[in-house]
Order: structure tokens, then sequence, then C-alpha cells
């Protein structure tokens, strides 16, 4: 397989971005599960795999973009990077708050207005080429801004650039929107189930305020954990949510005590699964580690609830594979 000039042998069902990085080539990735799209290469010659393409433009598939972590390398003969400029457009950094120690909203205001759904992501790349995938708490009928809630990982390459470097003014590049986890057509009057920790809450607070704004009905039930109170950091906003619309309904959990007030102490997932057996004919929504992700889905479908209405925003970390985020 040919790539910046220089030719490659790839093993068996070996994928096109693990052959690029095992001969350590320049190549951007972020989730390598093929959600966040960071990995796009064009086929030059090739045969392109049908899941390779899945969730791109027809644009995109009639260039014959792919992504490369699930593209099989043995079918590609000649492949290429993709021009930065016909994937990343540019937002500049309009707010920079601190939400709680460890975790800072940021708000970007594109070049151009960006047509999406409260609950996708987009990629952002800083000024030293790093790529990481950020999911969407704003609306888009709301204003033109882009809010995200960035949690500071120690060591991570992007979180602590957006801590320590960016600043209100300065121009970012991103990529997107991507993914399907976001409210849409849905009956009104079907329960919501929602299960998020950490910052999976941004995408999740979201999609309540889309489902309200689109006059659900039904109930709307928040499962969000986090380590103890303090990481907690949406509790205050949630709880005036939860008083004023009647239809929705805050569990915060947290992993380590003290659990006071309506703060339950346990896991999210393990509070919202307790509840699963009455609310079967819900539609759930699932975001934040990729681990409980995984294993809360599988759990959910073990349940009797339908794949078709379970939807998810994982995202495996870099730093979970040897490499700083």
């Amino acid at each position: 397989m040919k790539y910046n000039h220089n030719e490659f042998k790839p093993d068996a069902d070996e994928s096109v971005l693990d052959l690029l990085l095992r001969n350590q080539q320049p190549v951007s990735y972020s989730c390598k599960s093929g959600h966040c799209q960071s990995c796009l290469l064009q086929s030059l010659e090739g045969q392109v795999d049908t899941v390779a393409q899945k969730g791109l433009k027809p644009t995109a598939i009639e260039q014959g973009f792919f992504l490369a972590c699930q593209q099989k390398a043995a079918l590609m003969q000649h492949i290429k990077s993709i021009d930065d400029h016909a994937l990343f457009s540019h937002a500049r950094l309009v707010e920079k708050h601190l939400c709680a120690e460890d975790v800072c909203r940021i708000s970007l205001e594109p070049a151009n207005s960006l047509f999406y759904h409260a609950g996708q992501f987009i990629n952002l790349k800083n000024s030293q080429g790093v790529v990481r995938s950020y999911s969407l708490a704003s609306l888009p009928w709301k204003n033109d801004l882009l809010e995200l809630h960035i949690r500071l990982k120690p060591g991570g390459q992007m979180s602590q650039w957006i801590f320590d470097d960016f600043k209100v003014g300065d121009y970012v590049e991103f990529q997107g929107p991507i993914g399907s986890c976001f409210y849409a057509s849905i009956e009104p009057a079907r329960p919501l189930i929602l299960i998020g920790n950490g910052t999976g809450a941004a995408p999740l607070l979201g999609i309540i305020r889309d489902a309200l704004h689109s006059g659900h009905i039904g109930p709307i039930h928040f499962y969000h954990g986090s380590v103890n109170r303090e990481s907690l950091y949406l509790h205050e906003l949630l709880n005036s949510v939860q008083e004023e619309q009647s239809n929705v309904y805050y569990h915060p959990c947290v992993s380590e005590g003290p659990a006071t007030g309506n703060i339950y102490l346990g896991r999210c997932q393990q509070l919202a699964l307790s509840h699963v057996s009455s609310v079967k004919d819900g539609v759930f929504f699932l975001c934040g580690n990729p681990q409980m992700v995984a294993e809360t889905r599988k759990k959910i479908y073990l349940a009797g609830v339908s794949l078709s209405n379970i939807y998810t925003d994982p995202f495996e970390y870099q730093d979970l594979r040897k490499s700083a985020r």
C-alpha cells in the first residue's frame, strides 16, 4: 500500500490506521472506533469497505474518503491524506468559564453558521495539530455559539492547552458535526432515560433542552454520576431544571461519600438499571466513559430494550492507549 511516497506491507486483517501507526507515519486519530472521523483519508486506488464510510456525507464518499481505523489495509493500493481545508473550519473563543476545579465551559463562535443537533460532537484541532472530540451542550436554535464542557486530564495534550493557553479571542479549527446521539422524531409521551458520567453530562444537557423545546411531555430521567459532590459540576443547574419542569427528574450519583440531599451513593448506571424494568418502552441516551457506555448498553439490551432505542456517544480516549490526552 502506497502512502506519502512510501510503500507498506499490511498484516492480515490489519486496518489502514494500525498499519500507518506501526510504521510511525503521521496520521490523525482519536477514538479508533469509527465514531470521531478524525482519521479520514482518501483512496486513490483500492476497494473501500462500506463500514469504513459509515456516517460520511455523500460528497465525502464520492471523493473516496474513508475511516482509516475501519478500512482493511490489504484492500488498498494507494491512499493519501486529505487537505485540512476540506475537513476543518475555524471558530473563535468568545467565552471561557470554570465550572469546577477540573471542568471548564467554553463557547466558540464558528466562522459560518453550523447546522447540528444538540448532543452531537465536533473534533477540535489546536495549534499543535492535536485533535480531540468534544460533545455539544449548546442548542442550534438558541444562537450560533458552540458550547463545550472540557475536563482537565492529567498530562492531557488538548485539555491542558485549553485550560492554560487557549484565550478569549483565539481561533481554533474544528470538524463536524458528527454523531447520532441526539433527540429527533421521538413520540412526545415516551420516557427518556439519560445516563452519563463526568462531562458526558454536556451532550445530555443539550438533549434535555432540545426535548423540552420540542414539546416533549413524557418523563425525562437524567442519571449523572461523578466521583464526589464537587465533581457534579451541573448540580445547581439541573436541580433548577427539575424544579421548573414537572417532567424532568434529576438523579445525581457519587461513587464516594458523603451523599446528602437528593444525591445517591453509587454508580449512576446502577441506579438507572434498577429502574429499567419500568421504562422498557423508553429511549435511552448513554454518554461518558466508554467502558460504562458499553457495559450499560449491553445490560439495558439484555433487560429487554431494543437496540434501536439506545443511543450512545462513546469515545476511547487516546490516554487509554498509552498516550496522553
